[in-house]
């Protein structure tokens, strides 16, 4: 079923046995925090120009707290290396029908960008020269194949496909994705359950463990540890049996993980959360909407969740909106919280603007 909808080292989880991401000044939006104790004069994130990017980036990737890459439709490439404060196009030639929807960036000039689309359509490109150059180092030939997302850790990543035969296509990279090899041992799928392509977020990794989230027919965890060859399967409490819904995004929470999804067919309907602790998942309360995509500061003490009718921070018991605007994508590093989504914007809040979203009203 198709959805065409980190690097940092954790301590391990528990888990229960076997288990065993041309040059353009930026333009300055003021988009104004709404409702739950949020302060309007404390946030004023800067969007991305439509001059430098126009569609839609649902691939976001931070190196830091000021080198971010962003990637979306038309093979789209974006890049900023002061902040915010000014963005490169950086797109990939000949890609124009594309639409990327993961990218991960190693550094300013190093970066990984996915192509998620049915058939031989799904393809990665590597660049080491900060976009200047770009290279197909995988592409999919099997007329069933779809790849999703991707998650690096170090050198080392890992790129998540549809299932094919029953199983999902679990790539594996040791060199920064230059070059990649099919794993025997993806994920088993039950029918017409599927990853969602949606934030470049559902494959995951936390200590030594990685994490696929699913939804359709089921909407689960699927978690193996490294050096096991056993999957193990946690439902998520968030099926709704539905090809439009399930569990979106996955994000490493201290020593705990956090889903959101909900039903991308019903945007401004509450989404659905869980969060997954020494192998037990736990509901906890639904975000106000539908939400894509999910991170969380190192501690794991704040973590923000975004999607198109908003974005909202959990602060470990209730959820406060950031704002109404329309993301798809949130990458955490440092005190920098970017965010991507429609119509080319890239926005950069800070950790003290988040915080005052979940202050008192004053």
């Amino acid at each position: 079923m198709r959805r065409i909808h980190p690097t940092q080292r954790l301590r391990p989880l528990s888990l229960p046995a076997p288990l065993s991401q041309s040059g353009c000044s930026l333009v300055l939006a003021a988009i104004l925090l709404a409702g739950h104790g949020a302060h309007a004069q404390d946030a004023q994130p800067a969007t991305a120009s439509a001059s430098v990017a126009q569609g839609r980036l649902r691939g976001l990737s931070a190196v830091d707290e000021n080198i971010a890459w962003a990637s979306g439709v038309k093979g789209t490439v974006i890049r900023t290396v002061d902040g915010g404060a000014t963005w490169h196009n950086v797109s990939v030639p000949g890609a124009g029908a594309l639409d990327f929807r993961d990218i991960e960036a190693f550094s300013d000039s190093e970066a990984v960008v996915l192509a998620a689309a049915p058939g031989p359509d799904s393809k990665l490109y590597r660049t080491t020269d900060g976009g200047a150059h770009w290279s197909l180092v995988l592409q999919n030939l099997d007329p069933q194949g779809f790849y999703d997302c991707m998650a690096f850790e170090g050198d080392r990543g890992w790129m998540l496909g549809d299932p094919i035969n029953g199983r999902y296509q679990v790539f594996q990279t040791r060199d920064r994705g230059a070059h990649w090899s099919l794993s025997n041992n993806g994920t088993p799928a039950v029918k017409d359950e599927a990853a969602f392509a949606a934030s470049g977020t559902c494959i995951a990794r936390n200590g030594d463990s990685t994490f696929v989230p699913t939804g359709g027919a089921e909407a689960n965890l699927h978690a193996k540890r490294d050096g096991s060859s056993r999957w193990q399967k946690f439902d998520s409490g968030m099926g709704r049996q539905l090809a439009s819904a399930g569990v979106f995004s996955a994000a490493a929470m201290g020593d705990a993980m956090i889903l959101v999804g909900g039903d991308y067919k019903e945007e401004k309907k509450p989404g659905n959360a869980s969060v997954f602790k020494n192998g037990k998942m736990t509901v906890i309360a639904a975000p106000p909407g539908y939400r894509s995509g999910v991170a969380c500061f190192a501690a794991g003490d704040v973590c923000v969740a975004v999607g198109p009718s908003g974005a909202d921070m959990w602060n470990g018991s209730a959820w406060r909106v950031l704002d109404t605007a329309s993301w798809d994508s949130v990458e955490i590093s440092g005190n920098a919280v970017w965010m991507s989504g429609v119509k080319g914007r890239v926005g950069r809040y800070t950790r003290a603007q988040v915080d005052a979203a979940g202050a008192p009203a004053r």
